[in-house]
């Protein structure tokens, strides 16, 4: 059953050395300090149950009766219209342009979705390590369209690790969705904020923060995405990207693009 009773982000410990997030307004000098910061709401409760119906009508399934997916996840605001309108939501973004300034810049989107019983894991881990940009400049809104909880997997930060770049080692555990992550010495769990969401909410965090999260061992689906966005100013180093390239699209969605850098991938607006 959804535990939708208890009290959100009531800052109690669920675990020892498990802190629970504390809702609040978006603060550039949290997100500074901490590297990330939320949750904040952005989408209304409509409007998140909008998109999540969107998401499974995507997927061709029921949003009642939500199973595993061998759908390709990434790049739905180069696919979807609807997509694109979330990644281009302006509550969503003013908060980027806090961070980053004036002129934004999309450049990728991604569902983390965790179907109930989901056993993947997602390893601490540093974006920055898998992105060749020159400066490593992004930030991320990472935003539930449904409730985000401990028992789904939800995302997990740990604050401050955004001031220094680590290394990523083998993980070497089949239930890790990573092959790489940062290695366990480097981590201290009694640091680690679980992000508890409610439907419609962010966390804005940047290229360096630690972040991972565990295994969805509940009934509960957690439907969430990622969102990438740097400045005009960003290089991105495509000889040196691997994977599937085409995902990797530029969108102007805020200010002007003066420099030009990146005229070479930019991308187009779906129209439906």
């Amino acid at each position: 059953m959804l535990p939708i009773a208890r009290s959100f982000y009531s800052g109690y410990p669920k675990e020892e050395g498990t802190m629970i997030a504390q809702g609040s307004p978006f603060s550039l000098e949290q997100f500074k300090k901490d590297g990330f910061c939320g949750p904040v709401q952005a989408l209304t409760l409509a409007e998140a149950n909008k998109y999540n119906q969107l998401f499974f009508e995507t997927l061709g399934m029921s949003p009642f009766e939500p199973g595993p997916t061998q759908a390709n996840l990434s790049a739905w605001h180069q696919r979807y219209r609807w997509a694109y309108d979330l990644a281009a939501h302006p509550a969503i973004v003013d908060p980027i342009a806090q961070i980053l300034g004036d002129d934004v810049v999309l450049w990728a989107m991604h569902f983390w979705y965790k179907e109930p019983g989901n056993p993947k894991f997602i390893p601490w881990h540093q974006d920055i390590n898998y992105w060749p940009m020159e400066p490593a400049v992004n930030a991320t809104a990472w935003v539930t369209l449904g409730y985000s909880l401990t028992e789904n997997g939800c995302l997990r930060l740990i604050p401050g690790t955004h001031l220094e770049r680590v290394e990523h080692v083998r993980i070497g555990d089949e239930s890790s969705a990573f092959e790489q992550g940062i290695g366990e010495e480097r981590i201290d769990e009694s640091k680690a904020v679980d992000m508890e969401m409610t439907p419609g909410q962010v966390v804005y965090f940047n290229e360096a923060t630690f972040h991972g999260s565990k295994a969805n061992l509940s009934e509960i689906p957690r439907v969430a995405f990622s969102i990438r966005y740097t400045t005009p100013e960003v290089t991105f180093k495509m000889d040196d990207w691997n994977g599937d390239k085409s995902r990797i699209r530029t969108y102007l969605v805020r200010g002007v693009d003066r420099y030009h850098l990146n005229d070479g991938i930019i991308g187009t607006v779906p129209a439906d």
